[in-house]
């Protein structure tokens, strides 16, 4: 580990080893986030051949249905994959930092794109319920996506036997637009909920959180002028509801 920081805090014997212990995970996924957009550049070469070379072969005659069928498949998954890894891209890079007006339901498609496999592999339902007709928010659209990846992960995990998780978006009045995140998990005791968005608060085994999650959230939120609650029941589930300001429709 070559960070000074790292070497010089390591010296105190008055810094919190979890202080030291973030800062090198910190490091560690700087790393990987570098090497894995190198590895997704070299996917989306490979995922143009196979994209313009499928549509090259619906364009010939005399294939049979069967053949169109497949290949229609191919041509579509590799649109997908290559989405997804632009999306990916844009998700990793820490210089954008651009505040702009952003599509809260776009940018929630997205960070589910993402997790779609882990809800399967959980035997997770995932349901949108999207109000079209939602007004845009001026957001830093990586913040925001990091506020719904933190919220929407702590979800799945809440419920590894399986569940439900619904995404809901709805204009409140004229001045915010509103989103829910509710699951079906373990819930949060009473005696606790107070404390979720404390630095290092964390119910989670040794080794497998920090309890930075929750507090990054709530700074991000409070950042782009939004607020944040909870409303939980043990054995029943966890609801997040988060509110930012609306940009003003056009007359």
């Amino acid at each position: 580990m070559d960070n000074p920081l790292v070497k010089y805090l390591s010296k105190d014997g008055h810094v919190d080893k979890k202080i030291l212990d973030q800062l090198a995970y910190n490091e560690k996924m700087a790393e990987l986030g570098r090497l894995s957009a190198g590895v997704i550049h070299e996917i989306n070469t490979p995922l143009s051949v196979i994209s313009a070379a499928s549509q090259m072969v619906l364009d010939e005659k005399g294939l049979s249905e069967f053949a169109i069928e497949m290949i229609e498949r191919i041509h579509t998954e590799a649109l997908r994959l290559s989405q997804l890894t632009r999306g990916l891209l844009s998700f990793a890079r820490e210089e954008d930092g651009v505040t702009e007006e952003t599509d809260v339901n776009e940018t929630l498609r997205e960070i589910l794109s993402f997790l779609r496999y882990e809800a399967q592999k959980r035997s997770i339902t995932v349901s949108e319920e999207f109000d079209y007709r939602l007004p845009g928010i001026n957001a830093d659209a990586n913040r925001l996506k990091q506020i719904f990846l933190n919220i929407i992960v702590n979800a799945l995990h809440a419920m590894p036997d399986g569940g439900s998780l619904l995404v809901r978006t709805s204009q409140c009045g004229d001045n915010f637009v509103n989103i829910r995140i509710a699951d079906t998990g373990a819930g949060i005791p009473k005696t606790i909920i107070n404390k979720i968005f404390e630095p290092f608060f964390t119910t989670k085994e040794p080794g497998q959180g920090t309890g930075l999650g929750l507090f990054i959230t709530r700074n991000n939120v409070h950042a782009l002028s939004g607020r944040i609650e909870v409303e939980s029941e043990e054995g029943q589930g966890t609801c997040f509801s988060l509110y930012f300001p609306a940009i003003a429709l056009q007359e």
